[in-house]
């Protein structure tokens, strides 16, 4: 094998101290007590992820905090906080479209009028007919 075609790699010793030089990244896990504080003072998933952004430049969004509280506790809790998060963001929607006047409760439409006649089985698989054309005195 020929020299020429080596690349010079570093001394592994000296990968391993830069590696070990690196500090840890933060995951969200790290702020899971903050999370919790926040949750008990009514903060929906997505206000904390933008109290994250906003106040520390912690980047992340409603889903990955979720996720990260979600890990902490049971899955029946897990449902019952997503579904409160998903009723009070309702909620605050519908306040703000109230104060915006931008709300408008749309009337429910009536179902479809339902046929009067029942058909058979028989009657459903039958081929339809054209109705004959009925022959006038013109015709004759």
């Amino acid at each position: 094998m020929s020299n020429e075609h080596q690349v010079d790699l570093p001394d592994p010793e000296e990968v391993l101290r830069a590696a070990e030089a690196v500090s840890s990244p933060r995951v969200l896990s790290d702020y899971i007590a903050a999370i919790r504080v926040l949750r008990a003072k009514k903060f929906t998933f997505r206000e904390i992820a933008e109290w994250l952004e906003s106040n520390f430049g912690i980047s992340a969004d409603h889903n990955s905090v979720w996720r990260a509280y979600a890990r902490t506790i049971s899955d029946i809790e897990a449902a019952e906080e997503a579904k409160e998060d998903d009723e009070r963001q309702l909620e605050e929607a519908i306040e703000t479209a109230d104060r915006n006047e931008t709300w408008r409760p749309v009337e429910p439409t009536p179902p479809a009028a339902e046929a009067t006649s029942v058909e058979t089985k028989a009657d459903a698989q039958a081929p339809k007919t054209l109705p004959r054309k009925r022959k006038t005195n013109a015709n004759k």
